[in-house]
């Protein structure tokens, strides 16, 4: 197929800059046809940086002449190039104006009448694409699990780790897909990248889905190659591991995957980003594994960096995660506690809370850290997540540290309006405040509503008899339930 340049119609070959692209559609468009037109979403969907910004000002207006032409040839489109229009689509995140959705719903309609014609590539490519587009509708998602757990057979690693994160990603559940990607999968995890290790493992675990066999051997096939593994996958497969937990309980055994994978990561720590040590520890405290050496490495390397390279959400998940796991670090905490009062606007809601719970479950004084806490978290409370509000209020007890204005009638409200969401663990948090608040403090203004309140004494009564190290930890002098 010759160049445009050269007046023929087809794809640009000489064209090597995304901007350049553009802008050889809006002069040839009309006269491309399905395959050019897939061509022209591909390196669209590759642009960065710069180029990006570009083609996503105004809701994408630069894009509206290609995204119309494709529309009127939709009904032309071969698998594979609905496929990658799809996954051009979303790599550019674009969703908004409404166009993009109805664009989105064409794509799917065209999709859905053509799924017997995928092939097992090009099923998983789309179901990633719908599900990091947020597109992830029911009747669809039901079509590609059905076509795709028959065709499993035809199906490579890469396609099993693309087919089961889209479906864990996008919450919908596929119990006979998964089934058979584990027969599938099994006998062939050499054949598994690192990538598509860490991202099966993390499907897996996300969608609920035991598989005990698979789960043991990817955790061998890690332990085998761990010595090839850099940082981005050391810590990526420690996370996918430890969000397995109860449906994979042989990771527990010594030659787990957790060992090999601390070891490693002590070897080449300092090739860690800021990120990165943040996972590693923050997979580490999930899971409950013992890695005294890895968190003391951990420490030192953060410690040997400046501050201002870690993001404050980086910062909050490395000392929960020394918290969690009940590792001391008081260096750690004094650095970070310094940086943190300082930095403090930059911290989100969730950044808050994890870091307020961080510092008073490791046992860490630190009343001027509170105060700036609980002065930035005033704008958030009207917002603020269940765990988030629960963190918090188990944090400030626990610290028995009682700031002037957070728990107001606005905390109470909030309370209230997401009554519903509180977990077990969260009802117990949210009543150890109470017992503190009332019993300690003597306040009995803005408290959450009486039956809420019921619920988090229940839920404490059923825990009363097996205290946990953290519920000791809470100061307070009364101990009766408040009903």
């Amino acid at each position: 197929m010759m160049d445009m340049e050269d007046g023929t119609l087809g794809y640009p070959k000489r064209v090597q800059d995304t901007l350049e692209l553009h802008r050889q559609h809006q002069k040839y468009g009309p006269a491309l046809d399905a395959s050019s037109l897939t061509s022209c979403w591909i390196k669209m969907g590759r642009a960065s940086g710069a180029d990006r910004t570009w083609l996503k000002a105004n809701g994408g207006a630069r894009l509206r002449h290609l995204r119309e032409h494709t529309r009127d040839l939709l009904p032309t489109f071969e698998p594979r190039e609905l496929s990658c229009t799809a996954n051009a689509l979303a790599r550019l995140e674009i969703t908004f104006p409404p166009a993009w959705g109805r664009f989105w719903e064409e794509l799917e309609r065209a999709t859905l009448t053509r799924l017997h014609d995928f092939e097992p590539q090009s099923l998983a490519n789309t179901a990633w694409a719908f599900a990091m587009a947020g597109r992830a509708n029911p009747a669809l998602f039901d079509a590609i699990a059905q076509e795709a757990a028959w065709r499993v057979r035809d199906s490579n690693p890469k396609d099993f780790a693309h087919i089961a994160w889209a479906f864990a990603k996008a919450g919908h559940a596929a119990p006979a897909l998964f089934d058979a990607i584990a027969a599938e999968a099994a006998p062939r995890v050499h054949d598994f990248g690192a990538q598509n290790l860490v991202d099966t493992v993390w499907a897996f675990s996300t969608a609920g889905h035991a598989a005990p066999e698979l789960f043991g051997l990817m955790a061998a096939e890690v332990v085998r190659r761990v010595r090839d593994l850099k940082p981005p996958y050391l810590a990526s497969t420690a996370w996918a591991f430890a969000k397995a937990g109860p449906l994979a309980p042989g990771l527990g055994m010594p030659a787990s995957p957790f060992d090999a994978i601390a070891k490693q990561a002590i070897r080449i720590m300092r090739y860690f980003s800021p990120s990165e040590l943040a996972s590693t520890a923050r997979a580490f405290a999930t899971a409950g594994r013992a890695a005294p050496a890895l968190f003391d490495a951990i420490a030192a390397e953060v410690l040997r960096r400046r501050m201002y390279d870690f993001k404050p959400q980086e910062l909050a998940i490395t000392v929960w995660a020394f918290a969690k796991a009940g590792h001391a670090a008081p260096r750690l905490f004094v650095v970070v506690r310094k940086d943190a009062v300082r930095r403090i606007t930059e911290f989100k809601p969730q950044s808050l809370a994890s870091t307020a719970w961080a510092f008073a479950a490791a046992g860490h004084a630190a009343p001027a850290l509170f105060d700036a806490i609980a002065a930035e978290t005033e704008r958030y409370v009207r917002a603020m997540r269940v765990a988030e509000l629960a963190d918090l209020a188990w944090a400030f007890a626990a610290a028995d540290l009682l700031p002037t204005s957070l728990f107001d009638q606005r905390f109470a409200s909030r309370c209230e309006k997401v009554a519903d969401k509180f977990d077990a663990d969260m009802l117990r948090q949210l009543h150890q405040w109470r017992l503190w608040y009332v019993g300690e403090r003597g306040c009995s203004n803005a408290l959450p509503g009486a039956a809420l309140l019921a619920r988090c004494a229940a839920a404490f009564r059923v825990r009363e008899d097996r205290p946990t190290r953290l519920q000791r930890q809470v100061r307070y002098i009364c101990i009766h339930t408040y009903i």
